[in-house]
């Protein structure tokens, strides 16, 4: 992995003196005329700081959110490389925007070259502790380093070390418990970008097999039991919906179960929370052809399936006292005279029949297996995650993952936890007045009806979700960046992994 796995993370209650590849990132708001988190910063300074503001006072570096600018201040006996790092507006700071500033200033140094980055923990308003913040400034260093430049070739061999950045010195007054929050901000970044490292990886290199050996061998490296069936076992089970997606590849598909027991068993042992995770690892669209422009990023088709993993490798780690479960449904989803056909009847693991309309609404005929398998482990609670339908996109855009449930208090749950972790969800309506949708003249149920898509397809997976408390986030529009920004490149975004890992831990605490 490229993303930021040599990078080091302490405090410091000073600014560290300048030298060479050092640089000092300093935040600053639209609506304020001084640099925020002054009060960290040693008297003998202050002719630099005077140098910033007046940048400031000048106009020349406004504080927008997501901008950075690299200047030079000289003092009597240095030259300082200060990092101006923009937060937007004052009211509107807290622990996410701190993580998104934190990316951009880690992507900017990166790019000067600076081997160590100190950076001025501006103070909070009193809605995130100082270890809420340093935990989120060190999170968005460790996603901002991420790159999916896997297959480039580098100007040097072995890469060019001399551009990376090696260490965050967190400058701030409040030490108290800072290292347990920068150790959680690594174990779950890490493994976002685990998840995104998987999605971006092409779709030649990552088949259902490959898919299932590197989930076996993550979860071997974590304690974590692998329990996962092949082709034959999948058709002896009954699972049509998954079988016959993956039918139409000479890549046979597979089904990945990764399960978390904690030490010493589970507070409640009765209790299973199962993440059920889309794993279509290339999305032709079967004989329902997609069209071309695009298609190159259905490679990233499965990247609900790699969060729902990544979220067992990030708890692996931090040891909740809750049993968890990832389910990940994987098929490669292609033409051939084997495919399943718009017309076809797929009978599936809860004994449903449902009618193929749509060959390209493959994601729900998988899904819905794993979703029974997930019933089948026992679960209690049930979230699935999918880069489901091109309506959620249209819905609600590139910055809310739409999120479907069959229980208020569970949704409220899911939410709540999205909102700790900085992914916003928006609750979405379905329910049996949207019912047409799926129905079908000879089977139980039909795959796909038209629009409102997104609905339509939580409504087909509620039903094999039954009582089961149970939440569907369509990642459609979040899992992937459709250009770099300057927080990330283009690629994918490792959507709902900070989400899960969120609430398995609160469940847990429960």
């Amino acid at each position: 992995m490229k993303a930021s796995k040599n990078l080091s993370v302490r405090t410091s209650t000073r600014i560290p003196d300048a030298a060479a590849r050092t640089a000092l990132a300093v935040c600053a708001f639209t609506d304020e005329p001084h640099l925020a988190a002054a009060t960290h910063a040693a008297e003998d300074d202050a002719r630099w700081r005077e140098v910033c503001e007046q940048i400031l006072t000048d106009g020349e570096f406004k504080g927008e959110a997501e901008t950075a600018m690299l200047v030079h201040a000289r003092t009597a006996d240095a030259t300082h490389r200060i990092l101006l790092v923009g937060l937007g507006e004052r009211a509107d700071f807290d622990a996410h925007v701190l993580r998104r500033a934190s990316a951009v200033a880690a992507r900017k140094a990166r790019a000067a070259r600076v081997r160590q980055l100190s950076f001025l923990l501006p103070a909070g308003d009193g809605g995130n502790s100082p270890a809420e913040l340093a935990r989120a400034l060190a999170e968005g260093a460790h996603l901002g380093l991420y790159e999916n430049d896997f297959y480039k070739k580098s100007e040097e061999d072995g890469g060019d070390s001399a551009a990376s950045l090696e260490e965050l010195v967190v400058v701030t007054g409040e030490s108290k418990g800072l290292d347990e929050a920068f150790e959680r901000a690594r174990i779950v970044a890490e493994s976002v970008n685990w998840a995104r490292m998987l999605a971006d990886e092409p779709g030649l290199s990552l088949p259902p097999r490959e898919f299932a050996r590197r989930a076996a061998e993550m979860a071997g490296e974590f304690g974590l039991r692998v329990e996962s069936l092949d082709a034959q076992a999948i058709r002896a089970q009954g699972m049509g919906g998954l079988i016959g997606v993956g039918q139409g590849s000479d890549e046979e598909p597979a089904l990945i179960v990764i399960r978390y027991e904690p030490e010493g068993g589970a507070d409640d042992e009765s209790e299973l929370l199962a993440f059920v995770g889309k794993g279509i690892t290339f999305d032709t669209g079967g004989i329902s052809l997609k069209k071309p422009p695009g298609m190159e990023e259905m490679k990233s088709d499965m990247a609900g399936g790699a969060a729902a993993l990544a979220a067992l490798r990030a708890i692996a780690q931090l040891k909740p006292r809750r049993r968890v479960a990832a389910i990940v449904p994987s098929a490669e989803n292609m033409p051939s005279s084997r495919a399943i056909k718009p017309g076809d009847i797929v009978k599936t693991l809860a004994g449903y029949n449902v009618e193929v309309v749509d060959t390209d609404a493959e994601g729900r005929l998988v899904l819905i297996d794993g979703i029974a398998y997930a019933k089948q482990l026992g679960a209690t609670r049930i979230v699935d995650l999918a880069t489901l339908t091109g309506s959620i996109i249209i819905a609600l855009g590139a910055h809310r993952t739409g999120l479907f449930s069959n229980d208020d208090a569970w949704a409220d749950e899911v939410r709540r936890a999205s909102e700790r972790a900085g992914e916003p969800l928006w609750r979405m309506p379905y329910g049996d007045d949207y019912k047409k949708l799926i129905e079908s003249m000879i089977a139980d149920f039909k795959n796909y009806g038209g629009r409102p898509d997104a609905t339509g397809a939580a409504l087909l997976l509620s039903k094999f979700a039954g009582e089961t408390p149970w939440a569907h986030l369509d990642i459609a529009g979040t899992a992937w960046y459709d250009a770099p920004t300057p927080y990330a490149p283009k690629g994918s975004s490792g959507a709902g992994v900070r989400t899960l890992v969120e609430l398995a831990c609160t469940v847990a605490a429960q």
